[in-house]
């Protein structure tokens, strides 16, 4: 385990355990990704809190430490990104906690989580076909994951397919 994960999952403990639950409730209900307001309820109604970190190996990850979902998301990566990639990053993070992915995983997780994303934004004007389009290029040399990420040019074909779909 990497030494920035290990680190996140011991602080996000520790505050869990310390904060009372009136001030886990005030917490912020949204929060801004690439200057657009964003939220994340899970499949149970809780809000997602977002942590940004530094050196995560990835763009996001969706977790759950001591009952409270989270978004983590390496700022330094996000920097790299065009805006509406970003934003779509939250969503697929997003995405996991609304399907219930962490409770009842699915050989598909990866796949309904971009679907997810992409119908969401579109359905709420965040993403027209052409921004979607543009993902293209950065997922190009990807190889695709372990996890059921599709290599990087199957990837693109399917949220756009995702897109197109009702």
């Amino acid at each position: 385990m990497k030494f920035a994960t290990l680190t996140f999952i011991l602080t996000v403990f520790a505050v869990t355990l310390m904060a009372r639950p009136s001030n886990l409730a005030a917490a912020r209900i949204s929060v801004k990704i690439a200057g657009f307001e964003v939220n994340c309820r899970d499949t149970r109604g809780n809000r997602v809190q977002l942590m940004k970190v530094s050196d995560l190996g990835d763009v996001g990850r969706a977790w759950v430490v001591a009952g409270v979902p989270f978004i983590v998301m390496d700022t330094e990566l996000l920097r790299t990104l065009p805006a509406k990639l970003r934003l779509f990053f939250y969503g697929h993070e997003c995405a996991h906690h609304v399907l219930g992915h962490w409770y009842a995983k699915s050989g598909n997780s990866e796949l309904e989580a971009d679907c997810w994303a992409i119908k969401d934004a579109r359905d709420r004007n965040l993403f027209n076909r052409d921004d979607v389009s543009s993902f293209a290029p950065f997922f190009a040399r990807s190889r695709g994951t372990r996890w059921g990420h599709l290599p990087g040019p199957e990837r693109a074909k399917r949220l756009l397919a995702c897109y197109d779909e009702e």
